[in-house]
């Protein structure tokens, strides 16, 4: 029975490091610096380990101490205490399963008994989780919005139906979040094959400077189908986009856009870069999808846009050349041409789309569709003229 006490104690021990001054939670990326008055006394020279405290801060370091080690009992012994014991350590439980993070997140309930042994109170705790010590140990650490963007991208990237973090940045916010799963999807259609939904949940609250995050992904297909779907998307993508090697960014634009456009037959459903490349079948945001695929792959700077057109919900993509921003519907070009939607400027959308001016960089760039077409022609014509001298000279 020795080595379960030891392993225990261990625990304990390591919590309370966790909880003194600069502490570091569980895997050691995630620190913050807290104000303590007294982090407790564990004392473990006897047959069962207890704290020893003189504060009410002690009391509460105990208790939080406890519950990082996913202890199920525990004992503090409060000595020279001015004020009511029972009352206190009654707020204390209660306040380490509403306002500390892992006893929001991880506790079902505390339970307490207080004891008057010759000098000192005994409290004798019982504490009840809602999880497993497995769970609890999964939860990451991150000190930066950064750091929790980079591990919800690797979650998402890897199909994995949740992810816990704990973080003590305050611009850590569910809109924030949200926003940053549905830019990562739009931004990387060579990653995602659709776009990821969260449920997110914070211990004790979004508003709190320590907090746990917990998410829950869905997506629209399993995982093992979304690589098998990127197997078949991105050397589709990567072949088209090789073909264009050599060429200028405004031709580059221009053909992707016509790669796009040849390969959707249909634009009343799918709304993924697969659904235009593979399926044929794409709607607005199927296109815009694909154009940012074959964007991305090529070096351009391409967004998708969501708006409006013609009072219906509409996506399309802006791209920037030499500093110059363009808009670029590909949808409106399937079954017509590229000049019905290829390199617009804001003046040129404003009648029949509608945007969110304030998102997306103003569009007024000098380049127009005829100057590109003129650089193809160009082009095509001093190829055959090379063509034709080199065939000259061989013969």
């Amino acid at each position: 029975m020795a080595k379960p006490r030891k392993s225990l104690l261990a625990l304990m021990l390591l919590a309370v490091l966790l909880l003194d001054g600069c502490s570091s939670f569980y895997d050691g990326e995630y620190s913050y610096v807290t104000k303590h008055e007294e982090p407790g006394t564990l004392v473990g020279d006897t047959e069962e380990p207890y704290y020893e405290v003189r504060t009410y801060v002690g009391m509460k370091n105990a208790v939080q101490s406890l519950i990082s080690s996913r202890a199920e009992t525990g004992t503090i012994r409060v000595k020279d205490y001015s004020s009511s014991v029972q009352d206190d350590i009654a707020r204390v439980c209660l306040d380490a399963t509403r306002d500390f993070p892992m006893g929001a997140y991880a506790v079902e309930y505390i339970s307490h008994s207080v004891s008057r042994i010759l000098g000192y109170d005994e409290v004798n705790l019982r504490i009840s989780y809602r999880l497993t010590q497995e769970e609890m140990s999964s939860v990451r650490a991150a000190s930066t919005l950064s750091d929790v963007y980079s591990m919800v991208e690797n979650a998402v990237e890897n199909g994995l139906s949740g992810i816990t973090i704990q973080t003590s940045s305050l611009s850590v916010k569910e809109q924030a979040l949200q926003n940053y799963l549905r830019n990562l999807y739009r931004s990387h259609p060579e990653q995602l094959t659709s776009e990821p939904k969260a449920v997110i949940s914070f211990y004790p609250s979004e508003e709190s400077i320590g907090k746990i995050v917990d998410f829950n992904f869905t997506y629209r297909e399993e995982h093992e189908e979304a690589l098998e779907r990127l197997s078949e998307l991105r050397p589709m993508a990567e072949e088209l986009a090789r073909a264009l090697d050599g060429l200028t960014v405004p031709e580059q634009a221009l053909y992707c856009c016509n790669n796009v456009v040849s390969c959707v037959l249909d634009t009343v459903r799918g709304s993924t870069a697969y659904d235009a490349l593979i399926l044929g079948n794409a709607d607005s945001e199927g296109c815009a999808m694909a154009y940012q695929l074959l964007c991305n792959l090529c070096g351009i700077d391409c967004r998708v846009v969501e708006g409006r057109m013609d009072g219906s919900v509409h996506y399309w993509n802006i791209i920037g050349i030499d500093g110059a921003y363009y808009h670029v519907d590909c949808s409106a070009c399937v079954g017509a041409s590229v000049a019905e939607g290829f390199i617009f400027n804001d003046g040129q959308m404003m009648p029949k789309y509608w945007w969110d001016v304030d998102k997306y960089p103003a569009c007024n760039g000098p380049i127009t569709i005829q100057q590109i077409m003129e650089m193809i022609f160009t082009r095509q014509v001093e190829q055959a003229s090379s063509e034709e001298e080199s065939t000259e000279a061989g013969n």
